[in-house]
């Protein structure tokens, strides 16, 4: 990747040396020994084909030895009660926790059994991820593409991180360029676990001279802002908890617009902000979301650059507000611009959403014609592959 090699080496540390909610590891960990992956759980069948095919993709493009079985596992995919898991968890899809975990154990003390316990660790022998078996197959997809690598030892989410899924604005599903590097510095010979901060950075920065020569004579990563945000961070978590009401989300994502406009405007967090601001008001009030929007798809061509991911699914929630507002000729062609954009980076959600938008605007304006019937036919038929048969994405039709 064309990043200095130096930046590189310091964003590996955090990843690697810091966890979600300020806690530090003082030493680096990772699997010592091959790691074979198991799957257990009501439903989890159903997921075992395309877990196989992103261990193969992993296993190809980091150098680690991943695979699922035969032996013993050491790395647990449990799916478990979704409704004692929402209670738990309002605001999670899935989490991590340290060693052979059951969810009993786990959801008796959640912040003890994962983040306390992950940052004293001393090393990586075995590790759970639960999922909850009422999660829709797309949910269950973008868990596994997550949290494997994460289990791996690269812990950390950042926002601001633009070309990486080690980011929770959840724009990059799966695992980047980037991502994929830092995995093969953390498995490269020179790395093991134990390293201090300042070991595993110089480790770091030998492997990526040695592995990333696009990097020897780069520009650095530009610097993420981190403080100042702990309040929006706050607000941003609550607007996607499962147990909000409709006021409540609309009032978080005001407050933290007010936030990140005061303390880091142009910034990721402000382009994620507005993204979601967006979505948030496309129902209740489609053309103030169509401002916040346009004003979104400014921000995040200065946060991350013009061709980044981002910009399709902006232009995805304006063709919903378009919809929404009867203005269907509009949202089409939106639609027909960005879903080879969406398809290239495996967004089957947006995708399913994109297609029933198109659905919805052909049977509003050429009702029983044959591309009507084509696209209600390929809108099913994608809602079945994200939702789960029978199940259909939010559409977006017109207000009343």
């Amino acid at each position: 990747t064309a990043y200095d090699n130096a930046s590189l080496a310091r964003l590996f540390v955090v990843l690697t040396h810091e966890l979600e909610g300020r806690a530090r590891r003082p030493h680096l960990v990772r699997y010592e020994v091959p790691v074979s992956v198991g799957l257990m759980g009501p439903g989890s069948e159903r997921h075992g084909a395309f877990l196989d095919r992103f261990l193969a993709r992993l296993r190809d493009n980091s150098g680690i030895a991943i695979a699922r079985g035969p032996g013993p596992a050491n790395l647990h995919v449990r799916f478990v009660d979704g409704d004692r898991f929402d209670a738990t968890l309002p605001t999670a899809f899935c989490v991590i926790a340290p060693g052979d975990m059951s969810w009993r154990v786990f959801a008796a003390d959640p912040l003890g059994a994962s983040v306390r316990v992950a940052a004293g660790a001393s090393r990586i022998e075995q590790t759970t991820i639960f999922i909850p078996d009422t999660a829709r197959p797309y949910q269950v997809r973008n868990c596994l593409l997550e949290e494997v690598p994460q289990a791996l030892g690269v812990s950390n989410d950042l926002f601001g991180l633009g070309s990486s899924s080690f980011n929770d604005d959840g724009a990059h599903l799966w695992p980047t360029k980037l991502d994929y590097l830092m995995l093969r510095v953390l498995y490269a010979v020179p790395m093991t676990t134990g390293l201090d901060r300042r070991e595993t950075r110089d480790r770091a920065l030998e492997i990526l001279n040695r592995i990333n020569p696009a990097g020897r004579a780069a520009p650095p990563l530009p610097m993420l802002r981190r403080r100042s945000l702990e309040l929006w961070s706050h607000l941003i978590a609550r607007v996607f908890s499962r147990d909000a009401s409709e006021r409540e989300v609309r009032a978080d994502v005001d407050k933290a617009l007010q936030v990140v406009e005061a303390y880091a405007p142009m910034s990721a967090q402000h382009c994620h902000t507005l993204v979601t601001a967006g979505r948030v008001l496309s129902r209740p009030e489609p053309e103030r979301a169509l401002h916040l929007l346009d004003l979104a798809r400014r921000v995040c061509d200065t946060a991350h650059g013009a061709s980044d991911i981002r910009h399709a699914r902006i232009e995805l929630q304006q063709a919903c507000a378009l919809s929404r507002l009867g203005r269907y000729g509009e949202a089409l062609t939106v639609a027909e611009s960005i879903w080879p954009v969406l398809a290239a980076h495996g967004q089957d959600r947006p995708l399913a959403a994109l297609y029933t938008i198109q659905a919805d605007a052909l049977e509003a304006t050429e009702a029983g014609s044959p591309r009507a019937r084509g696209a209600r036919q390929l809108a099913a038929a994608w809602n079945a592959y994200a939702m789960g048969p029978g199940e259909r994405a939010a559409g977006c039709r017109r207000r009343g």
